[in-house]
């Protein structure tokens, strides 16, 4: 069977959504995640024996710029991919006007009339 050049664009779109959310994810997991203690970051000794020269801004910097990339891939991703699935997710509804009194009903393409 022959696909169109739309579906293949959407399935390279669809598996570069998920790319982008598996980064944030793996971002998160392999970050430092230090440690509050009154109100201070903890270091831990691993961080402190590996640099002869130890700075903490920079290291809290890093950890926060991290921290950022890290969610707005995430959920860059998320809602990428809830656009993508919108129609599996919440179903295939179209609102339309009723005739007679102007109101809306919503239809999911099955006829809503009643037997008579």
């Amino acid at each position: 069977m022959r696909q169109t050049a739309f579906s293949v664009v959407l399935r390279w779109r669809t598996l570069l959504l998920w790319a982008i959310f598996a980064l944030g994810l793996l971002l998160q997991a392999f970050s430092y995640h230090l440690k509050i203690k009154n109100n201070q970051f903890v270091l831990p000794p691993s961080l402190i024996s590996t640099a002869p020269e130890i700075r903490p801004a920079e290291i809290i910097a890093r950890e926060r710029r991290l921290q950022l990339v890290s969610g707005i891939l995430t959920l860059g991703g998320a809602l990428g991919l809830a656009a993508c699935y919108r129609t599996v997710l919440f179903g295939r509804r179209s609102v339309r006007r009723d005739l007679v009194d102007g109101g809306h009903l919503a239809s999911d393409g099955s006829s809503n009339r009643e037997a008579m």
